[in-house]
């Protein structure tokens, strides 16, 4: 089974790194097909939440605080851990498969869950009350982790993990968030880091070691962005000016460009908006890069921030985000080391993709916005 380290960077950053640990009497094999089969594990060690009351079929399966799911290579013999869903707070972590029946390493997490802000701080991860796995069907495994934020809301997690192909796996994640009272956004924050919708919890300890070292989204206007990460971007300290907009349709992604002497074959992770509900107005990413060069601990943080949020969520509101999420193998980055993060995209430094399309006359700052 999976070992975990959990550690917490400031106010707004939880670090999972995942190790290997031998698994024990209380890990339950729920589900097997012959294609897919799905563990449930009561206890990771590191984990800081607790263990969630996980159902299959209506029955009872176990407290556990992960789900690990086997997945058979097409071709081969073979069924290596393809995704890990920790039910325990919403961290989900796939990888992709490769043609000799092996996977690429765990890296990134998807962080499957609202997130806001008050005037007492980040309300992260809502604790768990139930985890429900269905399988068959169109879906052939859906799990729906549902939590709370003490009084203030409920969630809903839903994670649908279909077979992979070889080098590119594909989960489906909605997350829902319910007021069941009137929640005050830090008015400080407002627009700018208040109301998650999802995102990316990740490692840049260098430009040696690292689980990502690059941005990269589309914008309103269909056109793709990649900012580098460097030694010289500045950490303890958000990522852009202000969010920069992403629409429906469009996409933001944590690359794991090639060259990384940490877990050299993790994987990018990218995060496609496939729908919005009750949520209007526009929606950026947003991201933090935390001091620590430590490559153990996940120092980078993206997400998608609610930039036209109300300052005060009202009760009985029901907000979901949907997404399409893929991991993806390290992929040679074609825009030059020496474009730092905040260099990149601006009006008197555009990366070299943002230059391209200005060149051509396909409007690279199409969105207006500059970082």
């Amino acid at each position: 089974m999976l070992t975990l380290k959990v550690k917490t960077i400031g106010a707004a950053v939880v670090c999972v790194i995942l190790a290997v640990q031998a698994s024990h009497a209380a890990d339950v094999k729920m589900y097997d097909d012959g294609q897919l089969a799905l563990w449930g594990r009561e206890s990771l060690s590191g984990v800081g939440e607790s263990a969630v009351p996980t159902y299959y079929g209506g029955i009872l399966q176990g407290n556990f605080q992960g789900l690990e799911a086997y997945d058979k290579v097409p071709g081969q013999n073979s069924w290596p851990l393809t995704m890990v869903y920790l039910v325990a707070n919403t961290y989900m972590r796939p990888t992709y498969q490769l043609a000799d029946g092996s996977t690429g390493s765990l890296g990134t997490s998807v962080v499957g869950s609202f997130s806001y802000r008050t005037a007492g701080g980040l309300q992260y991860i809502p604790v768990g009350t139930t985890a429900e796995v269905y399988t068959g069907g169109t879906d052939r495994l859906r799990v729906v982790r549902n939590g709370q934020f003490g009084a203030d809301a409920t969630t809903s997690s839903t994670c649908i993990f279909q077979d992979p192909p070889i080098g590119s796996t594909t989960v489906s994640l909605t997350t829902r968030f319910e007021p069941q009272q009137s929640i005050a956004l830090d008015s400080s924050l407002l627009g700018n880091d208040a109301l998650r919708l999802a995102g990316m919890s990740s490692m840049f300890a260098s430009g040696t070691q690292y689980d990502a070292d690059a941005i990269r989204w589309e914008d309103p206007g269909g056109v793709e962005h990649v900012m580098m990460l460097s030694e010289a971007t500045p950490r303890d300290s958000h990522l852009f000016s202000l969010p920069v907009d992403i629409a429906v349709g469009g996409y933001f992604e944590l690359v794991k460009g090639t060259g990384s002497s940490w877990y050299p074959t993790s994987a990018s992770i990218r995060m496609a908006l496939v729908s919005l509900t009750g949520i209007t107005g526009r929606v950026g990413i947003q991201g933090w890069l935390a001091a620590t060069t430590d490559p153990t601990d996940d120092s980078l943080s993206l997400w998608l921030e609610w930039i036209d949020a109300p300052a005060t969520i009202p009760s009985g509101a029901v907000y979901e985000a949907s997404f399409s999420v893929t991991a993806t193998p390290p992929e040679p980055i074609p825009e030059p080391a020496t474009f730092s993060l905040l260099a990149c995209c601006t009006v008197t430094a555009l990366c070299a993709r943002c230059r391209s399309n200005a060149a051509a006359g396909k409007g690279a700052l199409a969105s207006g916005r500059t970082i």
